[in-house]
């Protein structure tokens, strides 16, 4: 997998982009059409919180838009953050395959 030299674009860039500014929306407006607190929406489009399931369904039925269109959106910006986090890269390479585990269990047996 070639890795992305820059961060894909988050659930709250394209909410506050390509949905709230276009159509003349705040934060307290998304806020009442997806029936949560603005707290949540705020948290959301300004990239401090994940986008959650629950959260994409509500984005999809209001925007008419897919549920997987948000989910991919917040899965890119998650697997990015992995691939490009040296601390978790290095935990990620201490990592024992299945394979090996099971064949060093069976030298210890034998």
């Amino acid at each position: 997998m070639t890795q992305a030299t820059r961060k894909p674009t988050t659930v709250g860039d394209v909410l506050l982009y390509e949905y709230l500014e276009p159509l003349g929306l705040k934060i307290l407006d998304l806020a009442e059409i997806l029936n949560v607190h603005r707290n949540t929406v705020s948290a959301l489009v300004n990239n401090n919180r994940k986008l959650t399931p629950d959260m994409a369904f509500r984005l999809s039925a209001a925007f008419e838009t897919s549920v997987g269109f948000w989910l991919n959106l917040q899965n890119s910006v998650d697997i990015w953050e992995v691939m490009n986090d040296a601390r978790t890269q290095e935990e990620i390479s201490r990592v024992t395959p299945v394979e090996n585990f099971l064949a060093q269990k069976e030298k210890q047996v034998a």
